[in-house]
């Protein structure tokens, strides 16, 4: 009798190990190489740029919405996984196109340049039809914590395909916009004298 329940026994673990080998591994996306510098080198070196996100933002999980059927929920796809929590990725982008410093504890900058994200997934019209969706705000603050100027942000992409990896390339271009879509303001902003707080060179676009 001990025989045979040893024999069971291994045969299901053997099922077990053998259904866990036959799960393919989860697709890992990122923000691909390196984003252009989009202005002038050393333009927003005194500069700080800091992403802030909902708490459920720093999973890794790659969401989407069926904008047709329930909007309200949100979904993720069981396959596929971002490297890294959107907000860090999305910050790492931008202060490569704006070349920015880090606002973890860097003390010798001027400005603080804040993006407050509040949507980041893929959008379904349809069954086939979606979008990479960013939207949020961003402020940019000075020395002395007063805000300088602040405005909203709301970028669309369509997605080639009605899946993981089209969404995560629709979102991936619209990070992109918002980081030239930030270079033109910054440089605005400059060209109106409205930063005095941030000693910064001038910005130059490279669009």
């Amino acid at each position: 009798m001990n025989r045979v329940f040893i024999l069971l026994a291994a045969l299901l673990l053997s099922a077990c190990v053998g259904g866990a080998r036959n799960v393919p591994p989860a697709i890992v996306y990122d923000f691909g190489l390196p984003a252009a510098r989009v202005v002038a080198d050393g333009a927003w070196s005194r500069l700080a740029l800091e992403v802030r996100s909902p708490s459920w933002f720093d999973s890794l999980n790659v969401d989407y919405r069926l904008a047709y059927e329930d909007p309200l929920k949100q979904r993720e796809y069981s396959g596929s996984r971002w490297a890294g929590a959107p907000g860090l990725l999305l910050a790492q982008r931008l202060r490569q196109q704006l070349g920015t410093a880090s606002a973890n504890g860097n003390t010798a900058v001027d400005c603080l340049l804040r993006v407050e994200l509040q949507e980041f997934s893929q959008i379904f019209d349809s069954p086939q039809q979606s979008r990479g969706v960013l939207q949020g705000s961003v402020s940019l603050i000075d020395a002395k914590r007063h805000l300088v100027a602040e405005r909203q942000v709301s970028i669309e992409k369509p997605a080639a395909t009605p899946d993981a990896h089209g969404g995560v390339k629709a979102l991936v271009a619209a990070s992109t916009e918002l980081g030239l879509q930030l270079a033109d303001w910054l440089a605005t902003l400059e060209k109106n004298n409205a930063l005095k707080a941030c000693r910064s060179a001038q910005v130059v676009t490279a669009r």
